[in-house]
């Protein structure tokens, strides 16, 4: 006949199964990095620490049985944000180098309007000319 385990004597400290904080920060980051991606500078570095953290994190679970699935789910959440951003910066340099002749051509256009320079406003009206005449 096998006995019921005896519970602790009261008043005295219940042991607490230890956390994996490295797994919990590493899946913050990686969550902030992918959702910060729209302020790059905030984005890009969570992701890379949060990437760090959670590959430490796993370390950590195979050792203590806590925290892999949190490790896990940083490690995707901060290769997607570092994928996303490594595409944006691809299409700015793309889109810059593509228009970046176009874009500055029309910057100098809107700060002669703004300064009323010798063509400002005719600049704005010929483009009106053209379609009615």
């Amino acid at each position: 006949m096998s006995q019921a385990p005896v519970p602790p004597p009261v008043g005295a400290p219940v042991p607490q199964q230890q956390g994996n904080g490295l797994a919990i920060a590493g899946m913050v980051l990686g969550i902030i990095g992918l959702v910060g991606l729209c302020v790059w500078w905030i984005g890009l570095p969570c992701a890379i620490v949060g990437l760090i953290l959670s590959v430490l994190g796993k370390k950590k679970a195979k050792i203590t049985g806590t925290g892999g699935g949190m490790a896990t789910a940083g490690i995707v959440l901060s290769i997607i944000a570092l994928a996303l951003a490594v595409i944006g910066i691809i299409l700015l340099v793309v889109g810059l180098s593509m228009f970046g002749e176009q874009i500055q051509q029309e910057m100098e256009r809107q700060q002669r309007m703004e300064n009323g320079g010798p063509n400002g406003m005719l600049e704005f009206v010929r483009p009106l000319l053209a379609t009615f005449c």
